[in-house]
């Protein structure tokens, strides 16, 4: 679902990275191991991984600083100790993915502090931002609901990185808002213009199109101060009289002209005028 989300948007060059976290029978098994093998080496670790290894051993292969001189120390890895249950269901999810195209890495650096994760654990990466490539990352819940109370359900997630992703749609290519555009800001006075003004800012933003609604209830002057502050490149004012008339004024904001346009235009108007822009 997440892969095919970043494919949507056009995005190329992501790789999954995929391990297994176990279930509640082999991971027990899995810190011990974890434990026996640090037990002589704790001095060799960061301040960090420490402290990490007496509240969740887990967490001390994904250390940002210490994690690949650990593999290379020959730490145990959990796919190693994986019960048949999840080994078999491990296999599963790679096959299935080899099934669909979607490449991916196993990693056993990836792990997860949480104790409700069961089996999958995911992040998808975009190896061009450095430190910072990873776009979104989950895994399997298994055991979430019945942790806060509920019944035992199963239970997939995942989270995206907001910033991350607009960084490597920008880094693609694939941002279709043009930068330094000003904005649109649309002015309303009374609860019907602004109910109005709530249906025209979702129209123009469906349409790439950069739009402001005053949020705070200010008044026409409030609004124009508000638009200017914003660097709005036209305003957009919305009243009685307006709405009777199913029209908007449109006012350019570097020109001052001001212009009436039929509502049910105003989209196509503000595209041509941002094209000629």
């Amino acid at each position: 679902l997440a892969f095919q989300l970043f494919r949507e948007l056009g995005l190329n060059d992501l790789v999954l990275h995929l391990n297994s976290v176990g279930c509640p029978s082999c991971r027990p098994i899995y810190r011990q191991k974890l434990l026996d093998f640090f037990a002589d080496k704790k001095e060799s670790l960061c301040d960090d991984c420490r402290e990490r290894l007496e509240k969740n051993p887990l967490r001390v292969l994904d250390c940002k600083a210490d994690g690949e001189k650990m593999m290379n120390m020959g730490v145990p890895l959990i796919t190693e100790h994986l019960c048949e249950s999840c080994q078999s269901h491990f296999q599963q999810v790679q096959q299935y993915l080899q099934a669909v195209g979607i490449p991916f890495v196993k990693d056993p650096r990836l792990v997860r502090g949480l104790d409700y994760y069961t089996n999958t654990a995911f992040e998808i990466m975009y190896a061009p931002l450095g430190a910072q490539s990873t776009v979104c990352g989950g895994g399997r819940y298994d055991g979430l609901i019945a942790e806060v109370g509920g019944p035992s359900t199963p239970g997939i997630g995942f989270a995206v990185g907001m910033e991350r992703l607009l960084l490597t749609l920008k880094e693609q290519g694939l941002l279709t808002v043009p930068v330094g555009v000003p904005p649109i800001f649309i002015v309303a006075l009374g609860e019907a213009a602004r109910a109005k003004a709530f249906v025209l800012q979702q129209a123009l933003r469906a349409r790439q199109i950069a739009a402001e609604i005053d949020l705070m209830g200010r008044s026409m002057k409030g609004q124009m101060k508000a638009a200017n502050k914003a660097g709005a490149g036209y305003t957009v004012i919305i009243g009685e009289e307006e709405l009777a008339r199913q029209e908007v004024q449109v006012r350019n904001m570097t020109t001052k002209e001001q212009i009436a346009v039929p509502m049910n235009e105003l989209v196509t108007y503000m595209e041509s005028n941002r094209r000629d822009d």
